[in-house]
């Protein structure tokens, strides 16, 4: 055996005892990555500008298919799976960054009792319990499940994303902060807890848009357009450094 051979095998040896051994990644053989990227209308922008991280930071070319709709559902996500272009779609991509909202589910999701009177942003939810949440949280699942599925074993970078307050001064002036920031950080605990029955890492642009405590304006520091609810070209840029300071590894289910 080549003395190189022996010296790597021993290298590795060492480093798993002390570090562990980094697997080899089938992914980075690959020029070309392919992303998909699913969400309602508060991730218009992004997928291009994740995709120019990603190249970046790989040296990889990156292929965008870009699935950014205003108001998407999770409902809707899961008629469109039923769909031969987006499973075509999500059967080739190395790299999946999934958001929906829970418009439409049973019992509305707290949807039209909570989040919809907080995005309207002069009215305190009725109730915006998590309990509220876990018909969303189970769509959620079922989507996860038909895009492993579709994947079949292949590695893949998955990632979910949360909701942002673009709202919050509004809600400060109506004296409705504490129901509706509550509201938002159930709403976002539902998307992480369907992601992390899978392992998928959770990227919350609520902690990057309003801070930890979630108590800063989203408009004061330039992240959200002038109609006062998407991101700004500033604030797409700030999603899509989150989404790569995350990393890309793939996801292990």
């Amino acid at each position: 055996m080549n003395k190189n051979i022996f010296w790597i095998v021993g290298m590795c040896v060492a480093t798993t005892f002390l570090f562990g051994c980094r697997r080899a990644n089938p992914m980075d053989e690959l020029d070309e990555w392919d992303l998909v990227y699913i969400s309602d209308s508060t991730g218009w922008g992004v997928a291009d500008r994740y995709a120019a991280n990603i190249e970046m930071d790989t040296g990889k070319t990156v292929n965008v298919h870009n699935y950014a709709k205003g108001n998407l559902s999770a409902l809707e996500v899961l008629n469109t799976l039923e769909m031969e272009y987006l499973q075509s779609d999500l059967a080739e991509a190395e790299v999946i960054v999934f958001f929906a909202n829970p418009r439409g589910t049973p019992a509305e999701g707290g949807v039209q009792g909570g989040m919809e009177k907080c995005i309207g942003g002069s009215r305190a939810p009725d109730d915006c319990t998590l309990k509220l949440y876990e018909p969303y949280i189970e769509n959620l699942i079922s989507i996860y499940e038909k895009i492993f599925a579709l994947r079949n074993g292949r590695p893949t970078i998955i990632r979910a994303i949360g909701f942002y307050n673009p709202l919050i001064s509004v809600h400060r002036d109506n004296e409705i902060e504490i129901e509706c920031t509550l509201c938002f950080e159930n709403f976002n605990k539902a998307v992480q807890m369907a992601a992390e029955e899978f392992n998928i890492p959770f990227v919350s642009v609520f902690d990057a848009f309003n801070g930890k405590n979630h108590d800063e304006d989203p408009r004061e520091k330039g992240y959200i357009s002038s109609d006062g609810i998407h991101a700004s070209k500033e604030g797409q840029q700030v999603i899509a450094d989150i989404l790569s300071e995350v990393g890309y590894e793939p996801t292990e289910p």
